[in-house]
Protein backbone atom coordinates (compact mmCIF):
# COMPACT_ATOMS: atom_id res chain seq x y z
CA UNK A 1 0.00 0.00 0.00
CA UNK A 2 1.40 3.50 -0.82
CA UNK A 3 0.18 5.25 2.20
CA UNK A 4 -1.19 9.16 2.14
CA UNK A 5 2.22 10.79 0.94
CA UNK A 6 2.75 8.22 -1.61
CA UNK A 7 -0.35 8.40 -3.35
CA UNK A 8 -0.63 12.22 -3.51
CA UNK A 9 3.25 12.17 -5.27
CA UNK A 10 1.73 9.89 -7.89
CA UNK A 11 -1.53 11.91 -8.43
CA UNK A 12 1.07 14.99 -8.41
CA UNK A 13 3.12 14.34 -10.97
CA UNK A 14 0.78 12.34 -13.04
CA UNK A 15 -1.58 15.21 -12.75
CA UNK A 16 1.40 18.08 -13.60
CA UNK A 17 2.03 15.89 -16.66
CA UNK A 18 -1.28 15.68 -18.44
CA UNK A 19 -2.49 19.19 -16.78
CA UNK A 20 0.95 21.42 -18.65
CA UNK A 21 0.42 19.42 -21.47
CA UNK A 22 -3.11 19.93 -22.78
CA UNK A 23 -4.22 22.43 -20.07
CA UNK A 24 -5.11 25.63 -21.84
CA UNK A 25 -3.94 28.05 -18.92
CA UNK A 26 -0.60 26.33 -20.03
CA UNK A 27 -0.35 28.19 -23.38
CA UNK A 28 2.17 30.62 -24.25
CA UNK A 29 3.23 32.18 -27.40
CA UNK A 30 7.16 32.10 -27.48
CA UNK A 31 8.59 28.38 -27.67
CA UNK A 32 10.10 26.88 -24.59
CA UNK A 33 13.98 28.31 -24.34
CA UNK A 34 16.09 26.12 -25.89
CA UNK A 35 13.64 24.66 -28.02
CA UNK A 36 15.96 24.12 -30.96
CA UNK A 37 18.44 22.02 -28.99
CA UNK A 38 15.35 19.98 -28.00
CA UNK A 39 14.32 19.35 -31.44
CA UNK A 40 17.74 19.19 -32.63
CA UNK A 41 18.38 16.30 -29.96
CA UNK A 42 14.52 14.98 -29.68
CA UNK A 43 13.39 15.23 -33.67
CA UNK A 44 12.38 11.54 -34.00
CA UNK A 45 11.09 11.47 -30.27
CA UNK A 46 8.89 14.53 -31.00
CA UNK A 47 7.01 13.14 -34.11
CA UNK A 48 6.59 9.75 -32.33
CA UNK A 49 5.00 10.87 -29.01
CA UNK A 50 4.97 14.41 -28.56
CA UNK A 51 3.38 15.92 -32.19
CA UNK A 52 0.46 16.83 -30.84
CA UNK A 53 1.26 18.92 -28.38
CA UNK A 54 1.39 22.80 -29.00
CA UNK A 55 5.31 24.02 -28.51
CA UNK A 56 5.85 26.60 -25.29
CA UNK A 57 5.48 26.51 -21.78
CA UNK A 58 7.31 23.35 -21.12
CA UNK A 59 4.75 20.99 -23.05
CA UNK A 60 7.25 19.30 -25.26
CA UNK A 61 9.72 19.06 -22.48
CA UNK A 62 6.93 17.85 -20.06
CA UNK A 63 5.40 15.12 -23.34
CA UNK A 64 9.49 13.79 -23.49
CA UNK A 65 10.10 13.34 -20.11
CA UNK A 66 6.54 11.69 -19.58
CA UNK A 67 8.01 9.56 -22.25
CA UNK A 68 11.36 8.96 -20.87
CA UNK A 69 11.41 5.35 -21.28
CA UNK A 70 10.99 5.27 -24.67
CA UNK A 71 13.09 8.03 -25.83
CA UNK A 72 16.98 7.88 -26.61
CA UNK A 73 19.49 8.57 -23.76
CA UNK A 74 20.73 11.33 -25.91
CA UNK A 75 16.50 12.93 -25.81
CA UNK A 76 16.34 12.01 -22.13
CA UNK A 77 19.39 14.15 -21.38
CA UNK A 78 18.24 17.09 -23.26
CA UNK A 79 14.59 16.64 -21.74
CA UNK A 80 16.12 16.44 -18.31
CA UNK A 81 18.78 19.83 -19.07
CA UNK A 82 15.68 21.96 -19.94
CA UNK A 83 13.23 20.75 -17.25
CA UNK A 84 14.06 23.03 -14.43
CA UNK A 85 11.08 25.14 -15.21
CA UNK A 86 9.01 22.14 -14.45
CA UNK A 87 10.61 21.17 -11.41
CA UNK A 88 9.49 24.70 -10.05
CA UNK A 89 6.20 23.82 -11.05
CA UNK A 90 6.07 20.54 -9.49
CA UNK A 91 6.81 22.11 -6.45
CA UNK A 92 4.12 24.95 -6.64
CA UNK A 93 1.48 21.75 -7.44
CA UNK A 94 3.36 19.70 -4.66
CA UNK A 95 2.34 22.50 -2.32
CA UNK A 96 -1.02 23.18 -3.65
CA UNK A 97 -1.92 19.34 -3.71
CA UNK A 98 -1.11 19.22 0.26
CA UNK A 99 -2.81 21.95 1.24
CA UNK A 100 -5.95 20.60 -1.25
CA UNK A 101 -5.63 17.05 0.41
CA UNK A 102 -8.37 16.71 2.81
CA UNK A 103 -10.36 18.36 -0.19
CA UNK A 104 -9.09 15.76 -2.94
CA UNK A 105 -10.02 12.79 -0.19
CA UNK A 106 -13.41 14.22 0.03
CA UNK A 107 -14.32 15.47 -3.36
CA UNK A 108 -12.29 13.37 -5.57
CA UNK A 109 -11.10 10.46 -4.02
CA UNK A 110 -12.85 7.95 -6.95
CA UNK A 111 -11.64 9.64 -9.88
CA UNK A 112 -8.89 8.47 -11.83
CA UNK A 113 -6.01 10.57 -11.96
CA UNK A 114 -5.22 12.04 -15.09
CA UNK A 115 -6.21 14.03 -18.00
CA UNK A 116 -7.24 17.52 -15.03
CA UNK A 117 -9.90 15.27 -13.83
CA UNK A 118 -8.53 16.08 -10.61
CA UNK A 119 -8.12 19.81 -10.68
CA UNK A 120 -11.40 19.97 -12.81
CA UNK A 121 -13.02 18.38 -9.76
CA UNK A 122 -11.72 20.66 -6.96
CA UNK A 123 -12.63 23.72 -9.95
CA UNK A 124 -16.36 22.17 -9.96
CA UNK A 125 -16.21 21.98 -6.01
CA UNK A 126 -14.75 25.46 -5.52
CA UNK A 127 -17.58 26.44 -3.79
CA UNK A 128 -17.36 24.68 -0.79
CA UNK A 129 -13.69 23.87 -0.73
CA UNK A 130 -11.40 25.25 1.91
CA UNK A 131 -10.31 28.49 1.95
CA UNK A 132 -6.80 27.28 1.42
CA UNK A 133 -7.75 24.87 -0.88
CA UNK A 134 -9.22 27.73 -3.15
CA UNK A 135 -6.03 29.75 -2.57
CA UNK A 136 -4.04 27.17 -3.43
CA UNK A 137 -5.59 26.76 -6.57
CA UNK A 138 -5.51 30.14 -8.15
CA UNK A 139 -1.54 30.64 -7.14
CA UNK A 140 -1.35 27.75 -8.89
CA UNK A 141 -3.77 28.85 -12.05
CA UNK A 142 -1.43 32.05 -11.82
CA UNK A 143 2.01 30.53 -11.84
CA UNK A 144 0.96 28.00 -14.59
CA UNK A 145 0.61 31.64 -16.80
CA UNK A 146 4.03 32.59 -15.95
Amino acid sequence: MLGIQGLFFRFAAMFFIVFVTVHPLSVKAQPTKGYETIAADCGKEIITYCSKVLPGGDRVVACLIAFEDKVSPRCRLTAYIYSGALSNRMKQLRVMVKICDSDILQYCSKLIAGGGRIFDCLKANKATLLDECREGIRNFEVQLKD
